[in-house]
């Protein structure tokens, strides 16, 4: 999987201060004088929008580059309705040869994982089949695997970032997932390094989840 942030509200922080603050100031130059305010002030006032005031965060957006992700993946993914969408198609674009993803339940066992492998190319010889018989891609994709390699571009604001972290980035997320979300939050970080207090995982309360959870556990 590979995820690059290709897009994202440069001047984050500042407008984010300044949607904040819109009702409480009345000047015409109001979102200068933000820019102009300390570092220490501003992050107070980060600090203060943890807890209390979300709709300014709706202001942000982040555009992500989402490669080499399962189909199964991306049916969860877009269930995140506060979010856009380009997926590639497998109605017009030719999958013989597509890659796949092992998941880590099959790849530790070595007989599981060739069975795995042989079955993966059954069903790309009988795509390839179907394809060299006249079958559109529309129809041959029938038979393709829900772990079958795709691409996905999303764009998200801040707020649906922060409330996916509290589940995707948790011991009990889907695995898959939470290895996305947690390459969509470092490069939210690198870009945004104040941005990731708003960016951790909920604290699960059942005994299963009894142990804290640590930082390298959801931060690449």
């Amino acid at each position: 999987m590979k995820v690059k942030l290709i897009n994202y509200t440069s001047d984050a922080k500042n407008l984010l201060l300044f949607t904040k603050n819109t009702r409480l100031m009345n000047e015409d130059n109001a979102y200068d004088k933000i820019k102009d305010w300390p570092e220490d002030k501003k992050q107070a006032e980060l600090d203060y929008m943890l807890n209390t005031i979300k709709s300014s965060w709706e202001f942000v957006d982040y555009v992500f580059d989402i490669r080499e992700v399962t189909r199964g993946f991306t049916h969860q993914f877009v269930r995140t309705r506060q979010g856009s969408y380009a997926q590639q198609s497998q109605r017009t674009v030719d999958m013989e040869g597509f890659g796949y993803f092992v998941p880590d339940e099959i790849g530790k066992y070595l007989q599981a994982q060739h069975h795995y492998d042989e079955a993966m190319k059954t069903i790309n010889s009988y795509y390839q089949k179907l394809r060299n018989c006249g079958v559109n891609a529309e129809d041959a994709r029938g038979i393709l695997p829900t772990n079958i390699h795709t691409n996905i571009v999303a764009k998200f604001n801040l707020r649906t970032l922060h409330e996916m972290a509290k589940s995707r980035l948790s011991p009990r997320a889907q695995g898959e997932y939470r290895e996305v979300f947690k390459l969509m939050v470092a490069e939210v970080i690198k870009v945004h390094d104040w941005a990731e207090p708003f960016l951790t995982p909920k604290e699960w309360s059942a005994p299963s989840m009894a142990k804290p959870l640590n930082k390298k556990d959801y931060i690449v």
